[in-house]
């Protein structure tokens, strides 16, 4: 029972910000799930492959061995042991692989330099290019001829024929580069932080614009990472094939960032961006190969171009100047009840929208007024605990637990225990921690609420100090609490068996 809870607790801490998601938040985890099949597909297609074919050259082999080679070395007087077969094996695994070569393509591609060198050297290449041509080829042409012969091959396969590799000019392959990636990392921070960066910025701007920006960034970082390569010290990866969107994602972190408008970004928004920014960095330098080191240094371009159309991209309009004129004024006439549960409402939506300061700030306000009210609304105040103690507002745990005092006062024993709780999972302070669990353990006596939980935490108080006058109280409290339990189990249903 104890695990189908935990479970069930740990899975709806999991969907919780579903709840919050918009149609188009859906279609786009729709179609970033279907780029990351995708991905596994194209990647791993050639290992999969390979393993059939090691299967398949022991299955033939062994097929081969038993009906037919084996025979042969009895014939001639052998005896076909263990050291003979496995001769045998390697030299059958060679003239395989001949006629089949190998499906892993970075070995296949090794394997056919190789191959061309040998035609080329001594198999007639070089004469066949010079009766093409009209001149002896050199070094270069050589290479020029290499590639092209690699290429024919390397363009069979997506990963190849979509990525763009800045020596062979593809530029063509801008517009397809994005939808690979180099690695599972890469991946995973795609989708934590474009949809992070997606929930961020469209409280400012229309979503549209984010996927807009999206696009155009990715499309537009393959040029930008041909003018890193054309220098020097990146030179040496020009050969090698970019994709991903490191930079797009770069972009839209800074656009995370910076705004005209003070207190537009939460902190906590700007700090996660900024730390987003060094971990895509560190992916692309340590964790993925050469090319992306020259995506790295790029990096923190991109974040300040982002920076740059986040502070000047303009707010998007929430409503009309006669909307917000009628919400002023009946904000201006609302009664004091109203306003509580208009701050109430907004703080919960506030939470759920990420703004903790903003939230912790107009729930405190809220919840200590609705306690304050009189008479007292029992349902109300219930209500209002448990939303707020369901969402991700950052209250302290002192607040948690001086609002459950009150609600203990005010005779609200659900809310109190609700509230005290809530307290007691982050409060350190011994003496405060003491007192909750007296409180939680009386109410739950009272209310005869789970009294085998009023037990535990009375039993809490009364290991912290057996002697004082709380320890008193909560002994006689436990003392109720076993009685309820008699009574409860003498009350319980009996099972009779009847038979015939």
């Amino acid at each position: 029972m104890f695990i189908f809870i935990s479970m069930k607790k740990i899975l709806s801490i999991l969907l919780k910000p579903f709840r919050f998601f918009k149609f188009h938040h859906y279609v786009t985890l729709l179609a970033i799930a279907a780029l990351g099949v995708f991905n596994v597909q194209t990647s791993f297609d050639p290992i999969i492959q390979k393993f059939r074919q090691e299967k398949e050259i022991h299955q033939s082999f062994d097929k081969w061995w038993d009906e037919e080679r084996a025979q042969e070395f009895r014939n001639v007087g052998l005896t076909p042991n263990d050291t003979i077969k496995a001769q045998e094996f390697e030299l059958y695994k060679e003239r395989y692989k001949v006629e089949k070569p190998t499906p892993i393509i970075e070995d296949r591609i090794e394997e056919m330099k190789g191959e061309f060198l040998d035609w080329w050297e001594n198999q007639g290449g070089k004469e066949q290019y010079a009766k093409e041509h009209g001149n002896y080829p050199t070094d270069k042409q050589y290479e020029a001829e290499l590639k092209k012969w690699i290429y024919n091959y390397t363009d069979k396969f997506l990963r190849y024929r979509w990525a763009y590799q800045p020596s062979r000019g593809n530029t063509e392959s801008w517009l397809t580069c994005s939808l690979l990636f180099p690695s599972a990392w890469s991946f995973i921070f795609f989708v934590v932080f474009f949809m992070f960066a997606l929930i961020q910025l469209e409280k400012r701007w229309h979503a549209i614009f984010v996927y807009i920006y999206g696009v155009v960034i990715a499309i537009i970082s393959g040029f930008f990472v041909d003018l890193l390569v054309d220098t020097s010290f990146f030179g040496q990866f020009a050969s090698q094939r970019y994709m991903g969107v490191s930079l797009m994602i770069c972009f839209l972190l800074g656009a995370n960032v910076f705004d005209k408008e003070k207190d537009a970004i939460p902190s906590y928004v700007s700090k996660i961006s900024q730390l987003a920014l060094a971990g895509s960095m560190a992916i692309d330098w340590f964790l993925n190969p050469g090319i992306f080191n020259a995506v790295a240094v790029e990096s923190p371009f991109f974040f300040a171009l982002g920076g740059l159309a986040g502070y000047f991209m303009p707010h998007r309009a929430e409503g009309n100047a006669k909307q917000v004129v009628t919400e002023q004024k009946n904000e201006e006439v609302a009664t004091p009840a109203e306003r509580t549960r208009n701050m109430i409402n907004k703080g919960l939506e506030a939470a759920n929208n990420g703004e903790n300061e903003n939230a912790a700030r107009l729930l405190q306000y809220g919840l200590t007024a609705l306690l304050q009210e009189e008479p007292v609304k029992f349902m109300e105040v219930k209500d209002a605990v448990n939303k707020i103690a369901m969402s991700y507002a950052e209250i302290p745990s002192t607040q948690w637990i001086e609002w459950g005092a009150t609600a203990k006062q005010k005779k609200i024993p659900e809310a109190a225990i609700t509230l005290l709780e809530k307290g007691l999972a982050k409060e350190t302070d011994a003496a405060i921690i003491r007192r909750a669990h007296f409180d939680i353990g009386e109410l739950r006596i009272q209310t005869k609420s789970n009294v085998n939980a009023a037990m535990e935490h009375l039993s809490k108080v009364i290991k912290e100090n057996d002697s004082d006058t709380l320890a008193e109280q909560a002994k006689k409290l436990m003392e109720t609490g076993k009685d309820i339990l008699v009574q409860m189990a003498y009350a319980a249903p009996k099972q009779f068996k009847v038979s015939n």
